[in-house]
This record gives structure tokens, sequence and C-alpha cells, in this order.
């Protein structure tokens, strides 16, 4: 069984373990600048002291590796979690890839338990 939601499985120290109040899920792999919107609005969110977690799924699992992403290193810096798609990282041939220090790989599951839940803003881009 999977850990419940908004528990904190990442490095210590460097990730909010509230529960979380906005969930961002990223499906956008590296797109130009202009694209990163989602990312940046997580670390604002993050900043205004809101819990903030991240979701890669599908081409946005790449970003999940360490240093590249800005806006996920500063989202990280900020207190924010990364949780990044097993399903996308093996359907990619990326499975058991290095990931970003406080990143983990969750299942489906997990995200659906956090996206149904009435306290928790989700946007899905």
């Amino acid at each position: 069984m999977n850990a419940a939601p908004g528990a904190d499985s990442g490095v210590a120290g460097t990730a909010d373990d509230r529960p979380p109040q906005v969930v961002l899920i990223e499906s956008q792999g590296w797109c130009a600048p202009v694209d990163a919107g989602l990312r940046r609005d997580a670390v604002a969110q993050a900043r205004a002291g809101r819990a903030v977690l991240m979701y890669l799924i599908e081409d946005a699992c790449v970003l999940a590796r360490p240093g590249s992403d800005a806006a996920l290193d500063e989202l990280r810096q900020a207190g924010g979690r990364l949780l990044v798609d097993r399903f996308s990282l093996e359907q990619r041939g990326l499975a058991g890839i290095p990931l970003a220090p406080g990143a983990r790989v969750a299942d489906m599951d997990e995200l659906a338990e956090l996206v149904v839940r009435p306290d928790i803003q989700v946007v899905w881009h």
C-alpha cells in the first residue's frame, strides 16, 4: 500500500510535510520557456506559504532528472514536493534514472487519492 495522501517521502528538511493544498500535474516536457508557466505558478504558490505538490506525468517525467528544470529546483527550495509517475517513466525507457533531490516515483493510485479530495486544488496541464 502506498503512503497516505500528502505523506512526505522526500528528503528531510527539503520539502513541506503538510498535506498538499495544491496539486499541480505537469504533462509537458521540455518546452519553450513561455510554456513553463505551470511550474513557475507552483513556485509562486510555495513561496506564498501553500503546501504544493507537483506530479510529473507523460512527457514531463524527463524534468525529474537533476538540474533539468530551474523552476522545479526552485520549487523544491521553496518547500514544494515532486512526484514522478512510474508508468510514464517506464513507457519512455527512463525507469531507474537518477532523480532530482527530494523527488520520488509514485503510482497513479496515489495521485487519484489526491485528485478526489475536496480540500485540495488540482490543476492539470
